[in-house]
């Protein structure tokens, strides 16, 4: 299910977002097909549906900018890289520096800058080693537009996202309700007619294990505890976490 702590937080907006006539389709059918307990989320699983193609029209409106995996992967290797080089010049301070650093920013900020900074490194590190590497570049806003819908649609109806039926196959009914929730959410700038393809879709879904969409990811930081405190260290023994952080770190 999905969180009440993301529900609140947006709830004027999905009455708002629901009015619209993609709004009253999406929510027409999510209230004719949602299991009897979740009906009335239908608002807020419609604002849910509404941005994420929202979100796919803005990534395939700039489409240039990531569409050539290579260059994308470069991009982020080289901020891992330049974190990493960041990491270890502050480690080549010499005592008086460090010193001064501390006694300017503090500790607890110094101790905030190591864990950014190595958070950083690490989610670039993440984030390029999982980018395409090889053959024709892939949709990756129709892949993320799929599995955000996949996401909702599991949450919401209890099943898995499933689709049903062959390939040429005319009646969105026979296909499931996860395919139907397809039908009815396209996005505005999503082609109406021959785009969504079953091949697309399931190979999209097999990759799931692999890939959290941004709404898994929000929905898990909503339902996380706050991390505890860091406690307050003195300077060598900050700088030496960095040290720790700055240790080259295989993968990249």
């Amino acid at each position: 299910m999905v969180s009440s702590r993301s529900r609140g937080s947006i709830r004027p907006k999905a009455i708002e977002a629901s009015g619209t006539k993609e709004g009253e389709a999406i929510r027409n059918f999510l209230e004719g097909e949602l299991p009897p307990g979740e009906v009335k989320q239908a608002a807020y699983l419609t604002t849910v549906l509404l941005d994420a193609g929202a979100r796919y029209d803005r990534y395939t409106a700039r489409k240039e900018e990531w569409i050539s995996y290579a260059n994308r992967r470069n991009r982020l290797v080289r901020i891992t890289k330049l974190a990493g080089e960041l990491i270890s010049s502050l480690c080549e301070l010499d005592i008086l520096s460090r010193d001064d650093l501390a006694s300017r920013l503090g500790l607890k900020e110094v101790e905030a800058l190591i864990g950014s900074i190595h958070f950083l490194s690490r989610e670039t590190s993440y984030l390029a080693n999982g980018a395409q590497k090889d053959g024709r570049p892939r949709d990756l806003a129709e892949e993320r537009w799929i599995l955000e819908v996949a996401d909702l649609y599991e949450n919401a109806f209890r099943r898995p996202a499933r689709i049903w039926g062959s390939g040429d196959e005319k009646v969105a009914k026979r296909r499931g309700k996860f395919y139907q929730l397809m039908e009815i959410s396209r996005p505005p700038s999503f082609l109406r007619y021959g785009k969504l393809s079953l091949r697309q879709i399931e190979r999209t879904l097999r990759r799931r294990r692999d890939h959290k969409s941004p709404l898994t990811i929000a929905l898990e930081r909503a339902t996380k505890s706050e991390p505890p405190q860091a406690s307050v260290l003195d300077v060598d023994a900050v700088f030496n976490r960095l040290r720790e952080f700055g240790k080259p770190k295989p993968g990249v």
